[in-house]
C-alpha cells in the first residue's frame, strides 16, 4: 500500500489525517483534520477555494459588512431624506437582529429567511418597511459575491415575504375641491396670511415642499413662469424634487401673477420692519422672520380657517388634486398634465388624477340617455 502524503495525527483518542495550509491571504497556516483521505482533500479543496477568491477567514460579522456597505457604497449620491430612512432601518432592523450573530462568510439564504420571520413576528414590520430591508440586504449580498468575500450570490433564492397589513389609516386621500368649494375657500381666505400660498398652490399645482423651497429667483412675474427645481423637506432641508421629471416650469394664470405681486411687496415692507432680525432667504413663503416655513403651520391655519365657516377638512394636498382635476375637466390631456405635475409615469397621473366632477358625469350620463 502506497503511503500518504498526510501525516496522522491523534486528537482525543481519535486518529485524523492531517494538513497545514499555507496561503498569502492567511496571517497564519490553518490546521485541517479529517478521518479520511477523502474527507481531508475536500476541506482542502473548499479552503483553497475559498482563499483564491479572496474570502478570508475573518471574524466580521454580516450586520458589520452591511454597515459598511451602506455608508461606503449605498448611500453615495443618495438624497438626505433616502439616507436617514436606510440609516434608522438598519439601526432599528438590523444593527441588533441575528443578522449580527452570523459571520458574513457563513451567512445563507436560510439565514436571511429566519431574519425577515423575525422582524415580522417580534417587530411588526409592515410591507414598507420589508421592502427597504429589501433594498439593504439583497444588493450588499450581490455586492460582497463582487467583491469575493462570500462564494455564492444567494440573494435571488431568498423568498421575501409580504410583511404585516397595517390597520386602516386615518388620513384620508387627497381629494380635489369642488368650484363651490374653491370658491368658498378664496373668499374666506382673502387678505390672511396664508393667501398667496393657497392662491399659487391652487394656480400651479406645486407639491407642499416645493412651494416652502420656491424662491424668488423661481418665479418670473413678467412671463408668468415659476421654475420648480428644489423641495424643502423640514429636516432633511433643500433637496433636489421628488423624481428627474420633477425640474420643470409651470405656466401660472395672471390672478396668480397679481396675488404674487402683492405678496412680494408685503414681505418686502415686513422685510424693512425687521431690519438685522429678518433672515432674508429669498422665499416666497418663509416663515416670519425669513427662514424656511414649518409644513405645519399652513396645515394648521387651514384646519381652523376651514373649520371656523364649517367647510369640510382641506389638506394642502388636495390643492394639487384640485389644480390636476379642472385641468382634466377642461383638456383631458393626461401628458400635458403629467408634464405639469412631474410626474415621472403617465400611469400615476391617470390613477390619481383624473378625477371627474358629479355635475360631468350626470351630464355623461344623460347625453346616453337622450340618445
Amino acid at each position: 500500500m502506497p503511503r500518504s502524503k498526510y501525516a496522522k495525527k491523534v486528537k482525543n483518542g481519535n486518529t485524523y489525517f492531517f494538513y497545514r495550509m499555507r496561503h498569502k491571504n492567511l496571517r497564519r497556516p490553518h490546521d485541517l483534520y479529517g478521518k479520511s483521505i477523502p474527507e481531508l482533500e475536500q476541506k482542502i479543496d473548499d479552503l483553497k477555494k475559498e482563499l483564491d477568491r479572496g474570502v478570508q477567514s475573518d471574524k466580521v460579522f454580516f450586520s458589520n459588512y452591511l454597515e459598511k456597505w451602506l455608508e461606503d457604497v449605498l448611500l453615495i449620491n443618495k438624497k438626505q431624506a433616502t439616507i436617514n430612512n436606510y440609516r434608522l432601518t438598519f439601526k432599528n432592523y438590523i444593527e441588533n437582529s441575528s443578522l449580527n450573530r452570523i459571520r458574513l462568510k457563513e451567512i445563507t439564504a436560510f439565514d436571511v429567511q429566519d431574519f425577515y420571520k423575525e422582524v415580522i413576528e417580534k417587530n411588526g414590520a409592515g410591507k414598507g418597511t420589508i421592502a427597504t430591508l429589501k433594498k439593504l440586504i439583497h444588493p450588499c449580498i450581490r455586492y460582497a459575491y463582487t467583491q469575493g468575500k462570500i462564494l455564492t450570490d444567494f440573494s435571488r433564492s431568498i423568498i421575501v415575504p409580504a410583511g404585516k397589513e397595517k390597520a386602516a389609516s386615518s388620513k384620508r386621500s387627497a381629494r380635489a375641491l369642488s368650484i363651490q368649494e374653491e370658491q368658498l375657500l378664496r373668499e374666506i381666505i382673502k387678505g390672511k396670511r396664508i393667501e398667496a400660498f393657497v392662491i399659487t398652490a391652487l394656480g400651479s399645482g406645486l407639491r407642499h415642499g416645493e412651494l416652502l423651497a420656491l424662491t424668488w429667483g423661481d418665479v418670473d412675474l413678467i412671463n408668468g413662469v415659476i421654475t420648480v427645481n428644489k423641495s424643502y423637506g423640514g429636516k432633511n432641508g433643500v433637496d433636489s424634487p421628488k423624481t428627474p421629471t420633477s425640474n420643470r416650469q409651470v405656466p401660472i394664470r395672471s390672478d396668480v401673477v397679481e396675488c404674487l405681486k402683492k405678496h412680494k411687496l408685503k414681505q418686502n415692507e415686513k422685510i424693512l420692519l425687521y431690519a438685522n432680525k429678518y433672515q432674508n432667504n429669498n422665499l416666497v413663503f418663509p416663515n416670519p422672520t425669513g427662514g424656511y416655513q414649518n409644513a405645519s403651520s399652513n396645515i394648521i391655519a387651514l384646519k381652523k380657517l376651514t373649520e371656523a365657516h364649517g367647510m369640510e377638512r382641506i389638506t394642502v394636498h388636495d390643492f394639487r388634486d384640485t389644480y390636476a382635476t379642472r385641468l382634466f375637466e377642461q383638456t383631458s390631456n393626461l401628458k400635458m398634465i403629467q408634464q405639469l405635475l412631474g410626474h415621472s409615469d403617465i400611469s400615476t397621473t391617470a390613477n390619481e388624477y383624473t378625477h371627474v366632477s358629479l355635475k360631468e358625469s350626470m351630464q355623461f350620463i344623460q347625453a346616453l340617455e337622450d340618445a
